[in-house]
């Protein structure tokens, strides 16, 4: 079966107080889905509106505490979702953006919210991207096949609306494109995959990567330079995070990447990989030799 071709959407974002930061109401063509999207400084606001007060899922979002460089994401529901919100009000500290996702016709029942709840902690579990605040993994609501559906397309509906408004907890790091069988063997890459990958060869680093729209992502086994150089705190920081989580591993004389992983830029991975300050769009080449800069510069004169 060929594959499903991605077609555009139209996205409307209502700014209910005028300004970017404040309330926003995000909205889909042809779905009768609500999505709240507000900073914790304005909860007052928010919990004002109709949204708040409807059956249905929320996301509290903010800094880990034990991990300032991490996001912490606690997901819950509730029958009047205002409810729940007035106690985490009081008693949760780190969240500083809330989400509610409910209908516009208040369609949503427990059920519906509580199995949303548990597909969003799931995904959000699986990308690893954020500490999911939740003590336990919330059960799944049984729902009939037909309401199955119905929140599964409401979750495709929904999941492309959070990084519209900055928030990527429930986006998995995007692997490499389906490997093809070489003839030792041994999987790798297409060619055409092959050719988009960049790469960072030192002494003692050995890494491959690709700068997507997301940030910068080094693929499982890269190799870095296992001693430290002089390098910037927050560089510094986050090795040393890599290292104490497990995704960076020892490895002989190098340290060694047990996972994708994500980073925020070119030069952050550049830098954690070889232990020191590195401007990662000079260090990141192409097959042919060429730079990250160089190929950036190229697609500008070309567009």
């Amino acid at each position: 079966m060929a594959a499903q071709q991605q077609r555009g959407a139209t996205i409307r974002i209502f700014l209910v107080d005028g300004t970017p930061q404040g309330l926003r109401l995000v909205e889909r063509m042809s779905w009768t889905g609500s999505f709240l999207a507000f900073a914790r400084a304005d909860y007052t606001s928010a919990r004002a509106r109709p949204e708040v007060g409807r059956t249905g899922a929320y996301v509290l979002l903010g800094p880990d505490p034990d991990e300032p460089r991490k996001q912490r994401v606690y997901l819950g529901e509730a029958d009047a979702i205002h409810t729940r919100l007035d106690a985490h009000q009081r008693e949760k500290d780190f969240w500083t953006h809330g989400y509610v996702l409910t209908s516009k016709d208040d369609s949503l029942n427990k059920a519906h919210a509580r199995y949303l709840e548990a597909r969003l902690c799931a995904l959000a579990r699986i990308a690893d991207i954020a500490a999911v605040d939740n003590n336990t993994e919330p059960a799944p609501a049984s729902l009939s096949e037909p309401e199955t559906a119905e929140m599964e397309t409401y979750l495709d509906f929904v999941l492309p609306l959070f990084p519209i408004v900055g928030v990527n907890v429930f986006e998995p790091v995007e692997e490499p494109a389906a490997a093809v069988a070489a003839t030792d063997g041994v999987t790798e890459a297409a060619p055409e995959d092959r050719a988009a990958r960049l790469h960072l060869k030192t002494q003692l680093t050995e890494a491959e990567g690709e700068n997507q729209s997301r940030g910068f992502l080094v693929f499982e086994g890269a190799k870095g330079r296992k001693a430290k150089m002089v390098m910037m705190p927050g560089y510094e920081q986050l090795r040393d995070r890599l290292c104490d989580e497990g995704t960076l591993v020892d490895d002989g004389e190098h340290v060694r990447l047990t996972r994708s992983y994500l980073f925020d830029s070119p030069s952050a991975a550049a830098s954690v990989l070889s232990g020191g300050n590195k401007n990662g769009r000079t260090e990141w080449r192409d097959s042919a030799g060429r730079s990250l800069k160089d190929l950036q510069e190229q697609t500008a004169v070309e567009g």
